[in-house]
């Protein structure tokens, strides 16, 4: 019997004529998540799956399923040492978006830097600012905090030693001596940045790690940039922060929960640059992780190891 794959519909027929060439079907659903998963139970080998949660009594009804390929590089959507016991790998696709979601932080370091948001309501709304009023910082000679020195972290550091920024790196438990830049701890990080990059996996350690007594140790001029998970940060204590000024700005692309509420707070701030999640999803990106994640579930189905496993 040939194995069978679920791909989600927003990544098109890029994966189609690989599976086909290596004798896989596919059955292309709305959206991988877990009812699906379970409605198809009974005869799926594999997916790909983007950042749908999958809850752990799923894995008890999907009795075929050996694969679980994330699109991207988080994982906390999915418990893998329990899809381990059911024998189902979860891989991620870590060399598809790294750079690209360190482009999207470089963008944020420009746009809050240099007041852009300011400048565009006022333009947008009819005013022609003074030249000088608005303008904001050069980035040559700010303080950039690297949080969570892995591969958007390295490409990061990378780009903006390019511009002349000074470089702190904390990678919390496991330290990695920086390229470029200086390894220090979190207090240190927090007191001298003036931008902060946060791209630390999720753990309980990192879970809610922005909150009001770390806001409290940043610069006032300080601008914090979100671009990893939603869970690093409690929401309402950041949203008291911008609103009194306690830091600069934010640029955010990761929320907890997903999507964010209509009623969020956040959204009545104009001090916070927010995006979809989309950091990660260029055209390019986006055709690098398919591929990535077809390449995974093929090598798996064949009966061979996979490369990106997060529970191998």
């Amino acid at each position: 019997m040939q194995p069978t794959v679920l791909i989600p519909a927003v990544i098109g027929d890029a994966s189609q004529p690989l599976f086909a060439k290596a004798g896989i079907n596919v059955i292309t659903v709305p959206t991988v998540d877990a009812a699906t998963l379970v409605q198809y139970g009974q005869q799926v080998d594999g997916a790909i799956l983007g950042l749908e949660p999958i809850p752990d009594a799923t894995f008890a009804k999907t009795p075929r399923l050996k694969i679980l390929a994330r699109l991207g590089v988080g994982y906390n959507n999915v418990n893998p040492a329990v899809a381990k016991e059911h024998g189902v790998v979860v891989s991620i696709t870590p060399r598809a978006n790294y750079n690209t979601v360190a482009e999207g932080i470089l963008a944020m370091i420009f746009v809050l830097g240099r007041n852009l948001m300011a400048s565009n309501r006022a333009i947008m709304s009819g005013h022609w600012p003074a030249v000088r009023a608005n303008g904001g910082h050069d980035i040559l000679g700010q303080t950039l905090g690297i949080i969570g020195y892995g591969r958007i972290g390295r490409a990061l550091e990378e780009k903006a030693t390019a511009l002349g920024m000074k470089i702190l790196v904390n990678n919390g438990d496991h330290p990695k001596q920086p390229h470029f830049g200086q390894l220090v701890d979190l207090p240190t990080l927090y007191r001298e940045s003036d931008f902060i990059s946060l791209t630390p996996r999720v753990t309980p350690k990192t879970t809610e790690m922005i909150n009001k007594d770390t806001l409290a140790l940043m610069k006032p001029t300080a601008n914090l940039i979100n671009y990893g998970r939603g869970q690093l940060i409690v929401t309402d204590d950041l949203v008291a922060a911008l609103k009194h000024h306690q830091i600069h700005a934010a640029a955010l692309d990761a929320f907890d929960p997903e999507p964010l509420p209509a009623d969020s707070p956040l959204l009545q701030l104009d001090n916070v640059f927010l995006t979809p999640h989309v950091a990660g999803g260029t055209i390019e990106a986006n055709a690098r992780a398919v591929h990535d994640a077809t390449e995974e579930i093929i090598r798996v189905l064949s009966g061979h190891a996979p490369l990106w496993a997060v529970n191998a």
